[in-house]
């Protein structure tokens, strides 16, 4: 009985850990400094979804939200890459928000630097 209960719990697990999507990458990496602007914000996810939201922040002017153009962005898909706009120099944070194949929103965050 005592493995059947192991087994199961094991499956189950499995089952609802890929249930939602996960990002596989995301550009600009994480605490990472750039010498120079990237030229893009690159999300891949694991299964095709919807992009909700992208945010774009420069963390040293409270948070100052900097536009990006998210119109192309509609259907679902694994790879998203968004045009980045002409930032300068600091530190800034990309806020992002998903909705997996099953439905849940799946959400994350990137910070990184210019210098």
């Amino acid at each position: 009985m005592f493995k059947i209960i192991i087994f199961l719990i094991f499956v189950l697990n499995s089952t609802l850990s890929y249930s939602h999507s996960q990002l596989t990458e995301i550009l600009p990496k994480d605490n990472v400094v750039y010498t120079k602007t990237p030229s893009q914000i690159q999300l891949k996810f694991r299964s095709k979804v919807k992009l909700i939201k992208v945010d774009l922040n420069k963390v040293a002017e409270d948070n100052q939200k900097i536009k990006l153009d998210l119109d192309s962005f509609k259907n679902r898909s694994k790879e998203f890459a968004i045009p980045m706009p002409s930032i300068t120099s600091g530190k800034y944070n990309i806020l992002w928000r998903a909705l997996s194949p099953d439905g849940h929103i799946i959400k994350g965050k990137s910070e990184f630097e210019v210098k």
